[in-house]
């Protein structure tokens, strides 16, 4: 064996040495509830931008498109019917909502956002209802709340689904199956 490679093998005992008495053991899984979603909270900032949520190659995902002014849900979810811009196709996003003839209405309240659609509700796809509800989530959630705290109702074709949330980038129903729309 050459110096040099006697030099490598000692340090690869030392080292190896050294993190085997380091003392660390293992733990068992610890439930402290809803993950890390990093330093900027949520509804903390007034940016100058949107949150959409297009699907990707690992699945739904949320993006920013930069705005003049903060946008709410009505004007998010004019850009989500939009789709991807250039930059976001290249990058392989892509949206499942599809064309309608006709116009998507939005309507907020505290804490709550209502998407009528030229659309039967029922035929979206789990994509594409995660994209509405999440998209409309996110640029609504209040200073100080969590995307999760805003329900969001898709009504369309006659049908209303009601209390959606997001959660990791899905939309989840709170146990309620698609109702009959209210006649006007």
């Amino acid at each position: 064996m050459t110096a040099r490679r006697l030099r490598r093998a000692a340090l690869a005992a030392a080292l190896l040495t050294a993190l085997a008495g380091c003392g660390v053991t293992t733990t068992d899984v610890i439930d402290v509830g809803q993950p890390a979603t990093g330093a900027k909270r949520q509804g903390e900032a007034d940016a100058a931008e949107a949150k959409l949520y297009f699907m990707s190659p690992t699945g739904v995902t949320q993006v920013t498109r930069q705005a003049k002014a903060k946008l709410g849900a009505e004007d998010a979810i004019v850009l989500l019917l939009e789709g991807p811009d250039e930059d976001q196709r290249i990058r392989g996003l892509y949206s499942d909502v599809p064309r309608m003839k006709g116009e998507v209405h939005v309507t907020t309240g505290t804490m709550r956002v209502g998407i009528q659609m030229p659309y039967n509700v029922t035929r979206l796809s789990p994509v594409a209802r995660s994209q509405f509800v999440c998209t409309a989530a996110a640029n609504e959630v209040p200073r100080g709340r969590q995307i999760h705290d805003v329900k969001v109702e898709l009504s369309g074709g006659g049908l209303v689904i009601s209390d959606l949330v997001c959660d990791s980038n899905n939309a989840f129903p709170a146990a309620k199956l698609p109702t009959p729309a209210p006649s006007p």
